[in-house]
C-alpha cells in the first residue's frame, strides 16, 4: 500500500478531480460486451475476500475484484474525503474501464463495499445489472434528536467514533482476531502505518453515510444478504427498506458478519437466480 499525497496526487485526483486507478486482485474478461461480475471488500479488508466464489463461477464468466483506496496494494491518501462510498465508486468504475470491462455489471459488496455497491448502482444505473450486498452496514441518518441516541444506529455510530480514538487498541484487536480466525476477513494485516485508510473508510464511508436514502428509491435489483446474529447490522432498517422498494429482496442467514461458507452458497444462489421485481419478502 502506497501513500498517494504527493503533488501529482494533488493535481490529478483532488484538483482535476480523475479518479484514483485501483489494484485489480483478480481479473477474468473473455467476452467482450457481456456481464462481469464486480466484487468489491469491505473496511479493514482486501480483494482477496473473494478468493473462493471467484472459483465457483462459471467458466465463461467474467469478473473483476479490486482492492478499494486506503486498503490491501491500492494507495492511501490523507485525504479523508475520497474514503466515501461515492468516491470509492467513482474509483471502481473507473478502474474497470481502464481493466477493460465493457459490458453490463453486476455487483457484489461485502460490508462498506456493499455501500460502495449502492452508490455505483445510483451513480451508475445505465450500466448495473444487479446488485447484491452482503452484510451491509445500512444506518439512518443521524438527526441530532436526543429521543433517538438509544436507537441501534447511533449507539453503532458512537462506538465507531470512540473505536477511531484508540487506533493502537483497534490495530491489537484486529491481528487477534485475525489470529484466531474470528474475524473471517482476508488475513490482512491493519498496522498504524495502514490506520489513515481504516480511519477515513470509517468515518468518510460508514459513519457519514446515504445508503438508505439511495436504495429506498433504486430501481436496480438488489438482494441483500445478511446474518441474524450480525452485531454490526440494522436488520429493521432492511425491513423497511424492502417494504418501500419492491426492487429489493431480503436473504437471512444464520450467521454473523463475515463471508463463510453458507454466505458464499447463498451469494451463488442469488447470482444464478434474476432477481424478479414483484417480491420483496423475505427468501430463507
Amino acid at each position: 500500500m502506497t501513500n498517494g499525497d504527493g503533488w501529482r496526487y494533488v493535481i490529478l485526483h483532488r484538483w482535476l478531480r480523475i479518479p484514483c486507478q485501483l489494484s485489480i486482485r483478480y481479473k477474468r474478461l473473455r467476452r467482450p460486451f457481456a456481464v462481469t461480475y464486480v466484487f468489491i471488500h469491505g473496511l479493514a479488508d482486501t480483494g482477496r475476500l473473494w478468493r473462493s466464489i471467484i472459483t465457483l463461477l462459471p467458466k465463461n464468466s467474467n469478473y473483476i475484484v479490486v482492492d478499494l483506496l486506503g486498503h490491501g496494494q491500492s494507495q492511501q491518501p490523507g485525504d479523508e474525503s475520497v474514503y466515501s462510498a461515492s468516491e470509492q465508486a467513482r474509483h471502481v468504475l473507473a478502474t474497470c474501464i481502464r481493466a477493460g470491462v465493457t459490458g453490463p455489471v453486476v455487483l457484489v459488496g461485502h460490508s462498506f463495499g456493499a455501500l460502495v455497491a449502492a452508490e455505483f448502482s445510483h451513480m451508475y444505473r445505465g450500466v448495473v445489472r444487479q446488485a447484491v450486498l452482503v452484510s451491509p452496514p445500512i444506518y439512518r441518518d443521524e438527526t441530532g434528536n436526543r429521543r433517538d441516541l438509544l436507537r441501534q444506529d447511533e449507539l453503532l455510530r458512537k462506538l465507531y467514533r470512540q473505536t477511531l480514538k484508540q487506533p493502537g487498541l483497534v490495530v491489537a484487536s484486529y491481528d487477534l482476531g485475525n489470529k484466531l480466525g474470528a474475524l473471517g476477513f482476508s488475513k490482512t494485516q491493519l498496522s498504524k502505518k495502514d490506520f489513515a485508510g481504516f480511519s477515513g473508510t470509517l468515518r468518510a464511508g460508514i459513519i457519514s453515510q446515504r445508503a438508505g436514502r439511495l436504495l429506498a428509491r433504486t430501481k436496480i435489483p438488489t438482494a441483500i444478504i445478511y446474518g441474524r446474529f450480525d452485531p454490526l447490522l440494522v436488520p429493521r432498517n432492511f425491513t423497511a427498506l424492502a417494504r418501500k422498494n419492491d426492487q429489493i429482496e431480503l436473504y437471512p442467514l444464520a450467521t454473523a458478519h463475515s463471508v463463510r461458507e453458507r454466505t458464499v452458497k447463498k451469494i451463488l444462489q442469488v447470482l444464478s437466480t434474476k432477481i424478479g421485481r414483484a417480491s420483496c419478502r423475505e427468501r430463507v
